[in-house]
C-alpha cells in the first residue's frame, strides 16, 4: 500500500489549487528576463516599429479604406459573402481531390456556406448590435456584464 500513499499524495501535490494571476505573473517575469524573453521583445519593437513607418503597411491600409464598404450592414454583407465563397471553394475543391477525406466532408464547407448566407441575411441587426456593444463597451467574449 506504500505507492498507493505515494500515488495520492503525489496527484494531491499536483492538482493543489494555484494562485492562476501570481502564476502568470511569475511566467510573465520570467519570460520577461530570460535572454529570449528580451530578444523576442526587441524583436517584436523593432517589427513594429518597422511596419508602422513601412510603406506595405501604407499601401495595405489604402487598399483596406476602398475595399471596405462605409455602412456596417455593407461591411457585415461582405464578410458573409467571404464566408460564402470560403465554403463553396472548399465544397468544389473536395469534388475534385483524388481521395475523399470521409463521409461527412461536406459537413463543415456546408455551414461554413449557410453562416455566410445567414450573415449577409441579418447584417442590418448584426452591424446594430455590434454598435450597441461598442457604445457600452463590451468586448468579445465578455460575459460579466
Amino acid at each position: 500500500m506504500g505507492w498507493w500513499f505515494f500515488t495520492r499524495s503525489a496527484i494531491e501535490a499536483l492538482t493543489e489549487p494555484a494562485d492562476i494571476a501570481a502564476c502568470d505573473h511569475e511566467v510573465g517575469r520570467l519570460a520577461r528576463d530570460s535572454a529570449i524573453g528580451k530578444a523576442a521583445h526587441r524583436i517584436r519593437q523593432l517589427a513594429r516599429a518597422g511596419w508602422a513607418a513601412s510603406y506595405a503597411r501604407a499601401v495595405a491600409i489604402a487598399i483596406a479604406r476602398d475595399l471596405t464598404p462605409a455602412p456596417p450592414a455593407a461591411a457585415w454583407r461582405v464578410r458573409g459573402w467571404i464566408g460564402v465563397v470560403a465554403g463553396v471553394t472548399i465544397l468544389l475543391l473536395d469534388r475534385i481531390k483524388p481521395v475523399p477525406i470521409g463521409p461527412l466532408a461536406w459537413l463543415m464547407p456546408s455551414a461554413i456556406t449557410a453562416a455566410g448566407v445567414l450573415t449577409m441575411m441579418m447584417a442590418g441587426p448584426l452591424s446594430r448590435a455590434a454598435a450597441d456593444r461598442r457604445a457600452r463597451g463590451i468586448r468579445a467574449g465578455d460575459v460579466s456584464r
